[in-house]
C-alpha cells in the first residue's frame, strides 16, 4: 500500500481546555472515555438489551461517528486522491484509541459503484474488553469499530459499504481483519457481523 498523510491535519484539530473541561475536534466538543467505563457500558448494555441487540446498538453508533468522519473528510483532504482522503477514516478512528488500522487493500471506482477493500485492524479495544471479561468469542466483537467502517466508506462512496469482520483478534486471530463491499454484494452470505 502507498505511504498514507501523515496525522497532523487531524491531530491539529485537536484543542484541550482542562481548565474548562473541554476537548473539542474543530467546534464539536468530544469526551474522553476509559477502557474501564467502556467495558462496564458495553456489559450493561449485553446484560439489559441482550447480545443481538447491544451489538446492534453499538453498531448503529459506531456507523453514525464514521458517517460524521467521512463528511469531514471530503472537506479536510479535498484535493488529495482517493486514497488519502480515505485515510482519514482509518486515522481518525485510531485517534480515538479503538486501534490502529493498515489498509491492505483497496479498490474503488464511484462511477461504476466498484468498491473492495481489506483493512487489519491492530490492538482492537473492543477485542481487548472481550477477552478480558468472556475470553475468547465464536464471533467477531468489534461492534463500533464495523460500524464506524461501514458507516465511513457508505458515506464516502456515496453507497451503501458494509464491513465485515472475518478474522477478530476477540476470536483468537491475531489481528481484526475488516472486509468491504455494496451491500448488495453481501447478499446470501452468511456471516456473524452485524447487518
Amino acid at each position: 500500500m502507498k505511504h498514507l498523510p501523515t496525522y497532523a491535519d487531524l491531530t491539529s484539530r485537536l484543542r484541550f481546555s482542562p481548565e474548562q473541561g473541554r476537548i473539542w475536534r474543530d467546534s464539536e466538543r468530544c469526551v474522553l472515555l476509559s477502557n474501564s467505563a467502556l467495558t462496564m457500558l458495553r456489559n450493561a448494555m449485553v446484560v439489559q438489551l441482550g447480545l443481538a441487540s447491544a451489538r446492534q446498538l453499538f453498531w448503529e453508533l459506531g456507523f453514525a461517528e464514521g458517517a460524521r468522519c467521512a463528511v469531514e473528510a471530503k472537506n479536510l483532504r479535498p484535493n488529495r486522491d482517493f486514497l488519502e482522503a480515505f485515510s482519514v477514516g482509518p486515522q481518525a478512528h485510531a485517534l480515538t484509541g479503538f486501534g490502529w488500522t493498515e489498509i491492505e487493500t483497496l479498490d474503488s471506482d464511484l462511477a461504476s459503484g466498484h468498491f473492495e477493500g481489506r483493512f487489519l485492524v491492530h490492538d482492537s479495544i473492543e477485542a481487548g474488553i472481550h477477552l478480558a471479561t468472556e475470553g475468547i468469542s465464536a464471533d467477531p466483537v468489534c461492534w463500533l469499530q464495523t460500524g464506524f467502517a461501514s458507516g465511513f466508506a457508505s458515506t464516502f462512496a456515496g453507497q451503501s459499504i458494509i464491513m465485515r469482520e472475518i478474522e477478530c483478534q476477540g476470536m483468537g486471530d491475531p489481528v481484526c481483519v475488516l472486509h468491504a463491499k455494496p451491500e448488495s454484494e453481501w447478499s446470501g452470505i452468511v456471516s456473524h457481523s452485524v447487518v
